[in-house]
């Protein structure tokens, strides 16, 4: 064995020993970009100058209703580092804690405790603020709005539709489905109706198409904007970029789709990494995706254009959480069988297999299972991890679990070519291939 290959992996390393004949073509980084100095300069610099729109406030916010859009506990953005100074910068331009409603936009995941707000907000800072958790099952608590022009019937939640002025707080960075996430992406899918969010999340899904990481322009993305623009409100983005630590590293505020863009040409230059040769084997770790199993198979996805297809990959997922409030499927296939099911049917079929197989299946398990299943066809896929429970990949099928690195790596010399070429992807829940 050669010298091991060193991880971050939660709060220390993993030491991962290549067979000699390996040669590892590309460490894949993310760009070494400082965290903020100042977090309250940077911010009032940009809310002062908004990009695309007039700013925030200037003293004529009084009686105004306004809803704070905020993502879910399951994302990294360290919401509570700014949205004190948001709210305070609101309070400061003529707002009143009691016209303001904080919604929590989960989609379709499980609500938030309090406790999970104190954490995602700050404890203390929301005194006096009313917060709900969205619910996209329940229609009496969402506003129909109409079709989007690609077919998406949309209704969400009826706060934003009361409300004078949206404020949408979030993080802008790769996203399987939209390219990049941030954005509007806090009202659809974080505060539609479930029947919006399916529909809005198969959009420009086939089996010809099924990842558009680093796309800036997604259908999905360009549905859900124009879904949300349906609202008609004044709608103000505070969205966040941050380097693989994670730390806020800039801050992009405006009007909710020109701020976004800004975001996004931002993550590239941090995150996007250009790959040549597909390797036979990548080694990836969820870092910093690092919430559950959803999130952390996100980094799978990431650099899915980096191996060859019929490669292996290795991934390292911390999942804190274990598996979250993911659904585990009632049956399934044993690993090996169902890659090799997948194989013979193709990549065209899959989607009526996962419908198949998965009657009544949630909006996001019938996308994920869609979306792993092309993966599982196209790659071998071996996992480690401490905190999923050790039958993780038995129980969903879709991956190789290990219960030591030592078994994994053993296992991985045996399936990959003797002489095997592999790239290292240390973050990645945070870089992509480009």
């Amino acid at each position: 064995m050669t010298s091991p290959l060193t991880i971050p992996f939660e709060s220390g390393e993993v030491l991962l020993a290549l067979p000699p004949s390996w040669r590892v073509i590309g460490e894949h980084r993310a760009r070494s970009v400082p965290g903020l100095a100042d977090v309250p300069a940077a911010l009032r610099a940009a809310l002062e100058r908004p990009i695309g729109c007039d700013p925030l406030g200037r003293g004529d916010l009084e009686g105004r209703k306004i809803a704070l859009a905020v993502d879910d506990i399951s994302r990294p953005t360290p919401t509570h580092r700014f949205f004190p100074l948001v709210l305070e910068h609101l309070l400061s331009n003529g707002a009143r804690r009691e016209d303001l409603v904080v919604v929590n936009a989960l989609g379709v995941h499980r609500p938030m405790t309090a406790a999970e707000v104190d954490t995602k907000l700050g404890a203390g800072t929301h005194d006096g603020v009313r917060w709900v958790n969205h619910d996209a099952f329940d229609l009496r608590e969402q506003v129909q709005l109409g079709r989007t022009s690609r077919g998406t019937d949309v209704a969400l939640n009826r706060h934003l539709a009361e409300a004078d002025l949206i404020v949408c707080l979030g993080a802008v960075e790769p996203h399987l489905l939209l390219g990049f996430g941030g954005g509007l992406k806090m009202i659809v899918p974080g505060l539609a109706h479930h029947r919006t969010i399916a529909q809005n999340h198969m959009q420009g899904v086939s089996a010809a198409r099924f990842n558009y990481v680093g796309e800036e322009t997604s259908p999905m993305r360009l549905d859900l904007e124009e879904a949300a623009l349906m609202l008609r409100r004044r709608i103000f983005a505070v969205n966040v970029v941050m380097n693989d630590r994670p730390e806020l590293c800039r801050f992009v505020c405006g009007d909710p789709v020109l701020a976004h863009r800004e975001g996004v040409r931002s993550v590239r230059e941090i995150a996007a990494q250009e790959v040549g040769e597909p390797a036979d084997v990548v080694i990836v770790a969820s870092n910093p995706m690092n919430a559950d199993l959803r999130q952390g198979m996100k980094c799978i996805g990431n650099v899915q254009r980096s191996v060859k297809e019929g490669g292996l990959v290795v991934a390292l997922l911390e999942c804190r959480h274990g598996i979250g409030d993911l659904k585990v499927p009632a049956r399934t296939l044993p690993h090996g069988v169902l890659r090799g099911l997948l194989r013979v049917l193709g990549k065209e079929r899959i989607l009526g297999f996962v419908d198949r197989v998965q009657r009544g299946a949630g909006v996001e398990e019938r996308f994920l299972a869609h979306f792993s299943m092309q993966t599982v066809r196209r790659n071998e896929m071996y996992v480690w991890s401490r905190k999923l429970p050790p039958d993780t990949g038995e129980r969903f099928g879709l991956f190789r679990q290990f219960r030591t690195v030592e078994e994994m790596m053993r296992r991985a010399a045996r399936f990959a070519p003797r002489r095997a070429t592999v790239r290292v992807w240390p973050h990645g829940g945070m870089t992509y291939a480009g």
